[in-house]
């Protein structure tokens, strides 16, 4: 699988990408900061709000992001394109069918981690692209694009009122740790995405062996 492209390749299909969308990138992060507020507030139903804006988000990145840009610089973008789809169907899956999406802010050392992981696909990305001298349309605009999603979502899941759901980890976890590409190829930024995969992984990891003593013990 090619997955060779250059830095400046590689933002000129973002600054195209971006402003081909715009103002899209306002409309997403406004929508997504209220649905968090009504998350926070427990306001009836706000986890299948959120299961199924997710779903959407993950679904435009998917088609649009992966199937309609990314893969003009590598087929790989055609890979990705379908794993984005797959989770997508997973968060209406999980919020719909299995009533798996309840999310609450706790004051948890988990809650605590997936604060500081959404935190930083809202704030961090732009916040860094901008100290670094890499301003509008260069960025990767959030929800728009599989990296701030990804880790958006990892971020969220660990505020899970339940165990954290494994099917809704997989993939999300898989494609953090491909970030290593993108940040070799000087998306610094990216960092981020693998730390994110990295931290959820291990507490996924640590919940099945924590849930497999108590088995045992009963």
């Amino acid at each position: 699988m090619n997955l060779k492209f250059s830095f400046d390749e590689f933002m000129a299909m973002l600054a195209d990408y971006n402003k081909t969308i715009w103002p899209l990138q306002i409309i997403v992060y406004l929508v997504t900061i209220a649905i968090l507020v009504m998350m926070f507030i427990q306001f009836r139903h706000s986890g299948k709000i959120l299961a199924a804006w997710l779903g959407v988000l993950w679904f435009w990145v998917g088609v649009v992001f992966n199937l309609m840009y990314f893969n003009k610089l590598t087929p790989a973008a055609n890979v990705f394109g379908v794993m984005f789809l797959l989770q997508g169907v997973l968060f209406l899956y999980g919020g719909f069918a299995r009533n798996d999406m309840v999310f609450r802010l706790n004051p948890g050392w988990r809650g605590l981690t997936g604060l500081v992981i959404m935190l930083y696909a809202l704030v961090g990305y732009p916040a860094l692209e901008y100290a670094w001298g890499r301003g509008y349309p260069e960025i990767l605009p959030f929800g728009l694009v599989p990296c701030p999603l990804t880790v958006f979502s990892l971020g969220i899941l660990l505020l899970s009122v339940k165990k954290i759901p494994g099917y809704l980890v997989i993939i999300p976890v898989l494609y953090s740790f491909g970030g290593i590409i993108p940040f070799s190829l000087g998306i610094k930024e990216d960092i981020g995405l693998i730390i994110s995969g990295l931290l959820v992984l291990i507490i996924w990891l640590l919940q099945r062996r924590n849930r497999h003593s108590e088995v045992l013990v009963m």
